[in-house]
């Protein structure tokens, strides 16, 4: 089952906020705020006309008993967003991330596009784990988790955006 999110970005164009997304401080600045420990860029920058952004990060999280057997809590999450570069106002790319040490996926397609009031960052994703019988209660926690995250993370372009 995929998931559908959306995040406006009223008074700021897909140039400008491209241009954030893509900042090394920006991402550093990001994560930290929503609590992400040692990030290492395994790979950032152009490449064959592509703005790849791979990245590796510890996160902390409150699991829930279900979970304890397969989620530490502390994980490693590694994370890829591949941005197709062009000169047009919508941009796309695709994101996965893994968790390591555990059978899980999330892979996406994400679009930043214009609208009336500025753009909208959509991201449209599926996580799937590979434990039977719990995996899809797995799924469900981790979306659920990762959704609050995002949400911060969401906060934080925000401000950081209106103090450029």
């Amino acid at each position: 089952m995929s998931t559908t999110v959306s995040y406006p970005y009223d008074t700021f164009d897909t140039e400008k906020v491209f241009s954030v997304f893509t900042q090394k401080t920006f991402i550093e600045k990001k994560y930290e705020s929503v609590g992400a420990t040692h990030l290492e860029f395994i790979e950032y920058g152009e490449k064959d006309g592509k703005f790849i952004i791979h990245t590796k990060r510890n996160i902390t999280a409150e699991i829930p008993g279900f979970a304890k057997k397969f989620i530490r809590p502390t994980t490693t999450i590694v994370q890829t967003e591949i941005w197709k570069l062009s000169d047009e106002p919508v941009k796309k790319g695709t994101v996965v991330v893994n968790a390591q040490g555990l059978p899980m996926k999330m892979v996406g397609d994400i679009i930043l596009q214009p609208t009336d009031q500025g753009s909208e960052n959509i991201l449209v994703y599926e996580i799937t784990v590979g434990i039977p019988l719990v995996g899809g209660k797995i799924a469900n926690f981790l979306d659920t988790e990762g959704a609050k995250t995002a949400h911060k993370e969401y906060e934080f372009a925000i401000n950081y955006l209106k103090n450029q």
